[in-house]
């Protein structure tokens, strides 16, 4: 057997499993629509901040495919509040601060990390607002409270220029804008947040936002409804709405559980969303990350890659993003932390374990049918690209022992396949190619790593 090798360790004894995998179109699923993060709350001033060449080195890292890790969705903050550019947290300034009163600037932050994710190769903008301004709601502030009835028709104006002005003025197409941030959530603290009931955001989509869109012109997919757990029950209702059903693409969640233990189970993040499916919405995942001590290490990188796993292939989850890319936290709530003051940066196997799916999952691949456990403790997905002529595969071994698996391409074409692997010694490590023989690829996956598995 022509196995990937790993020095070190403990040893299985067991056959090669088989880690079937069906290419027709028939066994076709979701469409990707890419992985990523936010650097909303001044996070991405946090980038800048460092040396040149680190700042270079690390936006790489985050958004090249070729040797970074390829992220691909830019999740970023519409402005809600008064604070300016030149911060590392709090919220950004409104663009409307006052009625028919623009403001352009504050946002100077994400603005440049768009452009830079942009030349780098990462085109896919979404924008989430947290609140309307604080003139548009019931308690005239940007924390908790309800938009004003009185007011739906300003908020739709004011998400439809919010688009148009960032393509006008800084060459930015935003592809998809979420109205409501955590429409159920109302936050302890003095945070950005406004409550909605699903009737409440059926009744401004129908009325005010969807029409507004058409009629300006905006091309920006709306995104559905951002709760703070991954629940449907807020979307089943607005989807409900024969006109909100007719326009809209996406549904959304976050996949935060109700504690921070460092390995909250797999199930409390996730979940199918079948109304949302059965109407063929697409389903993202837009933020998720867990607020207790940091962990870098792999035990971390493997939990975080199967609960991707998992909403890809038992939630048929299109979009996957994390909370922070990078950010100046001392806890989970970023793949990377940031030292300010010292101007350096620690990485996480997160990131990089993440990274084995957005790196080589890019926008425009399909899931296919795979084994989705071949062996015990091992998880493994598959993935086609538009032309049909290059298959991607995850595996993931959360055990203690080596997996031989026996990589059955189907009715791909399979000749060679080339191997990048993260485990508790390597990271994104390029392994020996293997020869295929009748459309069969022998591997070996080794104890507590990630795998992806390029075929052609």
């Amino acid at each position: 057997m022509a196995a990937l090798g790993y020095a070190g360790g403990l040893y299985a004894t067991e056959k090669p499993a088989a880690a079937g995998i069906a290419t027709t179109p028939d066994h076709y699923r979701q469409l990707i629509d890419g992985f990523g993060f936010s650097e909303a709350f001044h996070a991405a001033r946090t980038i800048r901040l460092l040396e040149e060449k680190d700042q270079n080195n690390l936006l790489n890292l985050m958004f090249s495919p070729n040797g970074g890790m390829g992220y691909s969705i830019l999740r970023n903050e519409i402005g809600d509040g008064p604070e300016g550019a030149g911060k590392t947290d709090g919220t950004v300034a409104s663009i409307e601060p006052k009625s028919a009163e623009f403001n352009w600037t504050g946002d100077e932050d994400q603005i440049w990390l768009m452009n830079e994710a942009k030349k780098r190769g990462c085109a896919r903008f979404m924008s989430s607002a947290w609140s309307p301004p604080a003139w548009m709601k019931s308690n005239g502030d940007s924390y908790a409270g309800e938009l004003k009835p009185a007011m739906y028709q300003q908020y739709a104006d004011y998400l439809a220029t919010y688009v148009l002005e960032y393509k006008k003025r800084y060459d930015l197409d935003i592809y998809a804008i979420s109205p409501a941030n955590e429409p159920n959530f109302t936050p302890t603290q003095k945070y950005a947040s406004c409550r909605w009931t699903g009737g409440q955001m059926a009744k401004f989509l129908r009325q005010n936002l969807i029409p507004t869109f058409e009629a300006k012109g905006v091309s920006a997919k709306i995104v559905i409804n951002e709760h703070e757990h991954w629940s449907d029950d807020m979307i089943n209702e607005i989807l409900a709405d024969p006109v909100c059903d007719k326009a809209i693409q996406i549904a959304a969640a976050h996949a935060y559980a109700p504690t921070s233990a460092p390995y909250v189970s797999i199930s409390a993040r996730t979940g199918r969303f079948s109304t949302a499916l059965d109407k063929k919405k697409a389903i993202w995942e837009t933020e998720v990350s867990a607020g207790d001590a940091n962990i870098t290490n792999m035990n971390d990188g493997v939990y975080w890659a199967r609960v991707v796993h998992t909403h890809m292939i038992e939630d048929d989850v299109s979009a996957w993003l994390y909370w922070w890319g990078a950010a100046t936290t001392t806890s989970r709530s970023s793949l990377i932390a940031i030292d300010v003051p010292n101007k350096k940066y620690q990485l996480s196997k997160r990131f990089f374990t993440i990274g084995h799916f957005s790196r080589f999952i890019r926008p425009g691949f399909h899931r296919v049918d795979a084994s989705p456990t071949p062996a015990p403790n091992t998880y493994f997905s598959a993935y086609i690209d538009p032309t049909g002529k290059r298959l991607v595969c995850v595996a993931i071994n959360d055990d203690a022992v080596e997996r031989p698996l026996t990589i059955q391409c189907g009715g791909f074409n399979a000749t060679t396949c080339t191997a990048v692997r993260t485990s508790n010694t390597e990271t994104h490590a390029k392994l020996p190619t293997i020869a295929a023989t009748n459309g069969q690829i022998e591997v070996t996956t080794t104890p507590l790593s990630v795998t992806t598995f390029i075929i052609t």
